[in-house]
């Protein structure tokens, strides 16, 4: 069952959708360029804190934590009695991205297998010491005027910037990924072009659910309102 979204305003310049909701948790769409939780400055804005303070849930908690300039689906529990259940029912969710990449694959799809270790600002692809990491990609579409494709990232595991590393180990890097990128355009771009666009979760009434979002303006101005998923 897909559920209508419900678009509010959480602060002059910000809007969010809340694509579903029920006692314990809601998933809302969180914007590019935003932090998800609370950084080490308290004074920055976050969006969990943001729509806590908008929607009056005090204990409001991020479950699943997109990258800053990754946008998109995020699962907050309201109370942290039910922690443990929604951390569960995340790990058990189907997650897919979209996204904007660098180049124009030889392959539609690609299952993509590796050992990612975790470090400072970025991760790296190893051959021992790191945590498995699988990814389903679908090309959707290609565009070679910009020299750029429209896809799909399944992920089938959830390691930080999961996708981001892949992509270029492939060599199509995220467009506007100012860690991964592989040419100096990146600077140039309005945003980083990944988006958590589909989540699937049994809820805790034993129900299957769907989420789903638009695509973003910014990736339909991008390549001239011509993608579709």
């Amino acid at each position: 069952m897909k559920f209508p979204s419900k678009k509010i305003q959480i602060t002059a310049n910000l809007t969010t959708n809340i694509l579903f909701e029920c006692d314990e948790f809601l998933l809302a769409e969180k914007p590019a360029g935003i932090p998800v939780h609370e950084t080490k400055d308290p004074n920055r804005l976050d969006f969990t804190r943001l729509l806590a303070t908008k929607l009056g849930f005090p204990e409001l908690r991020t479950a699943n934590r997109l990258d800053l300039g990754t946008s998109g689906i995020v699962l907050l529990g309201k109370t942290i009695d039910k922690n443990k259940e929604i951390d569960a029912l995340l790990k058990d969710s189907e997650k897919e991205y979209i996204f904007l990449c660098h180049g124009i694959p030889e392959w539609k799809e690609k299952r993509f297998e590796c050992f990612i270790k975790d470090g400072n600002k970025e991760v790296k692809i190893v051959r021992s010491g790191g945590k498995k990491a699988i990814t389903e990609f679908r090309i959707l579409s290609t565009h070679t005027k910009e020299n750029i494709s429209f896809g799909m990232a399944k992920i089938l595991t959830g390691r930080r910037h999961q996708i981001r590393v892949m992509l270029r180990e492939l060599g199509f890097p995220v467009l506007g990924d100012p860690v991964y990128s592989l040419t100096s355009e990146t600077k140039k771009e309005k945003r980083m072009y990944l988006h958590s666009f589909r989540l699937c979760f049994t809820d805790f009434q034993g129900e299957k659910q769907w989420v789903e979002t638009e695509i973003p303006e910014e990736f339909l101005a991008r390549v001239g309102n011509q993608l579709s998923v």
